[in-house]
């Protein structure tokens, strides 16, 4: 392993929260292994309660999250992205959903939903609990063969990306190899044992495509000698980015559907 892959901490940590929850919920895990594993994510783990009639406080970690987690009756984990708010509703809750790029949804019991939201700070990852206003509907259905044929379809697509960033050369340079081995890595989500391989496959090959698509975009590939061609690469790249988080988040509820029976 490489100095890069020991530093880069894991990213998506509500997507990982929400599949170990909900094995933790189910029996299938224990709280120290939720624990462990957004280990991962960041050093350290703060929760932020801004529900309406709660005082304002910070509780302890992860074993605040898990506290707000014990109970629930159905869990859903969302990543809205431009063009793709994954069916929330405008809410206060949504804006910070857009920025942290994930959501949790927590059914517990009361008349709204539950949402933690994390957002990294200074090495560490501040969860914030807000309470949605009104309902939020279902997610769309995604059919998963769908989802992940147009993943398959997209790496013929990052496979030219990949040579555009490293230059039109039979190999990739090694510096880069490096990179985007750490940020494959890095977007990979960390999930508990279960039986679904094709979330398996999923979370996998979304990592590859949306680590790719990011390195293309920091790298400034060229995708052509005129404006509307680079317009064109740009909106591409915006396409693989959005088709990631898409498949990322089906094959998370998938899981978490596969210990709990349910997600909306």
């Amino acid at each position: 392993m490489t100095s890069i892959d020991q530093v880069l901490h894991r990213a998506w940590p509500a997507s990982a929260l929400g599949a170990w929850s909900a094995a933790w919920i189910a029996g299938r895990c224990s709280p120290d292994d939720v624990v462990d594993t957004l280990a991962g994510s960041a050093d350290r783990h703060i929760l932020l309660d801004d529900r309406p009639g709660t005082p304002d406080s910070i509780a302890a970690g992860v074993l605040g999250l898990l506290s707000l987690l014990r109970d629930a009756g159905r869990i859903s984990i969302r990543l809205p992205s431009a063009g793709d708010p994954q069916g929330l509703p405008p809410d206060e809750a949504t804006t910070a959903a857009f920025a942290a790029g994930e959501v949790l949804l927590i059914d517990d019991g009361a008349a709204t939903p539950l949402a933690l939201i994390p957002t990294e700070h200074d090495g560490s990852c501040r969860w914030r609990a807000m309470r949605y206003r009104s309902e939020v509907p279902s997610g769309a259905t995604v059919l998963a063969g769908d989802i992940e044929y147009e993943l398959r379809q997209s790496i013929s697509t990052t496979a030219e990306l990949i040579t555009k960033i490293g230059g039109r050369t039979a190999t990739m340079p090694v510096d880069l190899r490096g990179t985007l081995r750490a940020q494959t890595h890095r977007h990979l989500v960390e999930v508990p044992p279960h039986d679904d391989m094709r979330a398996t496959r999923m979370i996998e090959t979304a990592a590859q495509v949306e680590s790719i698509a990011i390195l293309a975009g920091e790298a400034g590939a060229g995708f052509g000698a005129t404006a509307a061609q680079w317009s064109s690469g740009d909106g591409e790249l915006r396409r693989l980015v959005r088709l990631a988080h898409a498949a990322r988040a089906a094959a998370v509820n998938r899981i978490i559907t596969e210990f709990l029976g349910t997600t909306w």
